[in-house]
């Protein structure tokens, strides 16, 4: 009976397997045909190395025991590979890297302090998105026992197969309906529902601890994070970021504009595929009302690596293309990557240091298209309204795809139909351009021993920092919160990544503080300098304070009763003069104030000795 009931489950499952990736495809629109040059990539079938995936015909990605198991083989046969562990997940994972280099020595010193360029590529940090795993095996394959051996005559390479490896196990044809193949896909979020691309600033997951870890004891001169897209259909294949972006690495955005863009879409055309830039429509369902190129904080791999000025791509593969075109074209970008190193890769490094050497006076926590009010939010791109006036940075010709809109019989509102046909058309390009919410660039800060939490993640960014072993006085600058709001942006009182986002504005105050043994003094003196500010002031969304990470500072821990407050107001009034006019102002100004006791009373006792002076005050200090 127990045989006989696996049994039953077995087929259950495997039917619904097969019954969920039909249904996926017969909904999908329709796909364009496709061959290209890349496709000789793919090994034969008699190729001792041939991978899971290519063994399937691109039908299925190998799970994450078949993956690790693989690559141990591979790694044991050949001397120019070795596979470490850079972290575990909580679920008790090895997060794997494989470190491809002709040198004996691949310690992190050793590669680190290499004449030879450095490149660190990752995928999975979506696991449903997995096309860069497949491409990895590929081109390491090919590295060991292949004909690319030559590519690490000059270059170094570290390749992550799988970085969210819990959510790569969460499998099913059920997880991306956007996604057109493999039939298996894992979750978009961790074991934890947090979404790594969505961590690098606040580092709340081991996952991507583990490649700021990497980035921080290898020094990679350029780190690619290898996705794939959901959205509007188009004829590109393989998109990307990075390519003259705003930020705060502009030698870098434009070796990626002229050096970088240039060789990649080259390669890739010449191999068969349409490379593009990432692309986002403007009114989220097509492009009738133009692209937007939207400036994502430092939450997001490459704005955060733009941040610490390091060479970041975020790749994005068109979901809608099939999964072996989407794999061919991440080699082929691998592939063109590390060649381009090669003849590149000195300049580039001379490019970092000069950007890590720049010291801006101020530096904004935001860019906004022109004539828009605010920062667009990438996860509420649907909500976008916008007005006619808005002027559009240039034109773009987009090599789209044919549409239809139709009248839904289930929703009775619009829906798009793509239709699968190539269409070339010229759409306005906005672009988020103008920066916003400006912050000073002060000496230092100051974080007291008792932000422990956020000081231990300011080390795993490899911030440099001093810790104080005895107290120590010092006059500071420091922010009053005022206003304060605890919503996502969306504007739900709804957390958001596991934390309660927080905004507010801030009044300034100028102090004597006393800094226990324990707390850090942190100069933006440094090349993590701009890094430090974005994740210590107030007003960036994607600081510590807007995560959550201060809330105890809303928490009021002491209170006055009204039998001590009453004589104790008469008494204020009776003895400032002053004080009464204040009084009567207020009480005329707000009437809500004026009819509510309690809120009278706190406001007396704030003008009190007795009141908390910490209320409301957000502990990091500015030093001036």
């Amino acid at each position: 009976m127990a045989i006989k009931n696996t049994l039953k489950y077995i087929a259950f499952f495997f039917f619904s397997f097969l019954i969920g990736s039909a249904v996926a495809q017969t909904v999908l629109p329709p796909v364009m045909d496709w061959h290209g040059k890349s496709e000789y990539l793919i090994a034969t079938a008699n190729n001792p190395w041939l991978t899971p995936s290519e063994k399937s015909d691109f039908r299925t990605t190998p799970s994450y025991n078949e993956t690790v198991n693989w690559f141990k083989k591979l790694t044991t046969a050949s001397p120019l590979l070795s596979m470490v562990s850079i972290g575990k997940s909580v679920e008790g994972r090895h997060i794997y890297m494989i470190i491809a280099s002709t040198n004996t020595d691949k310690s992190p010193l050793s590669l680190k302090n290499s004449e030879k360029p450095l490149m660190l590529a990752q995928a999975g940090i979506h696991s449903g998105e997995i096309d860069g795993k497949d491409a990895g095996m590929m081109l390491l394959r090919d590295i060991a026992f292949g004909k690319k051996k030559e590519l690490l005559n000059t270059v170094n390479f570290l390749f992550i197969p799988i970085l969210s490896v819990d959510g790569h196990e969460n499998s099913s044809p059920f997880n991306r309906p956007n996604q057109r193949g493999p039939e298996n896909m894992g979750w978009r979020t961790n074991s934890q529902n947090l979404n790594l691309n969505r961590d690098y600033a606040k580092l709340d997951t081991d996952e991507v601890r583990a490649v700021v870890t990497v980035i921080n004891e290898y020094n990679p001169v350029l780190y690619m994070d290898l996705h794939v897209t959901d959205g509007a259909d188009y004829q590109y294949d393989i998109t990307y970021t990075g390519a003259g972006v705003e930020g705060n690495s502009p030698g870098i955005s434009n070796w990626l504009e002229t050096k970088f863009k240039v060789t990649a879409d080259k390669d890739l055309k010449a191999n068969g595929h349409i490379p593009g830039p990432l692309l986002f429509a403007l009114n989220d369902r097509d492009f009738s009302k133009g692209m937007i190129s939207l400036a994502g904080g430092p939450r997001f791999s490459d704005t955060y690596g733009n941040l610490r000025h390091l060479t970041t791509i975020l790749v994005e593969n068109h979901s809608l293309k099939p999964y072996k075109q989407r794999v061919l074209g991440t080699y082929v970008l691998l592939e063109s990557t590390l060649r381009l190193l090669e003849n590149e890769g000195q300049s580039l490094k001379d490019i970092t240091a000069a950007d890590k050497s720049i010291r801006e006076e101020k530096i904004p926590t935001a860019f906004k298209v022109p004539q828009m009010k605010s920062k667009v939010d990438f996860e509420s791109l649907a909500l976008l309204e916008t007005s006619n006036e808005l002027t559009p940075l240039d034109t773009f010709l987009l090599l789209g795809i044919e549409s239809k809109i139709h009248k839904s019989t289930i929703t009775n509102s619009d829906y798009i139909e793509w239709l699968g046909k190539p269409k070339t058309i010229k759409v306005a390009h906005y672009k988020e351009s103008d920066p916003i919410n400006w912050i000073t660039r002060p000496k230092g800060y100051w974080v007291p021993a008792s932000c422990n939490e956020v000081i231990e993640r300011l080390k795993i960014h490899g911030i440099e920092m001093e810790t104080l072993t005895e107290a120590r006085e010092v006059a500071v600058e420091m922010y009053r919160i005022e206003g304060a709001k605890f919503e996502n942006e969306n504007h739900q009182s709804l957390p958001y990544e596991g934390h309660m986002q927080v905004s507010g504005t801030t009044k300034t105050e100028f102090r004597k503080e006393t800094f226990s043994s324990g707390s850090v003094y942190i100069s933006t003196n440094q090349p993590l300098g701009d890094l430090a500010m974005i994740l210590l002031e107030p007003k960036s969304k994607d600081s510590f304070f807007s995560w959550g990470f201060f809330l105890n500072i809303f928490q009021r821990t002491e209170y006055i009763e009204a039998y001590v407050m009453e004589p104790m107001a008469k008494r204020m009034l009776e003895d400032s003069q002053e004080l009464k006019k204040e009084f009567e102002q207020k009480k005329e100004q707000d009437k809500d104030f004026a009819n509510n006791p309690d809120a009278i009373f706190r406001w007396f006792y704030s003008k009190t000795k007795y009141y908390d002076d910490r209320y409301l005050l957000y502990p990091v200090a500015r030093d001036l």
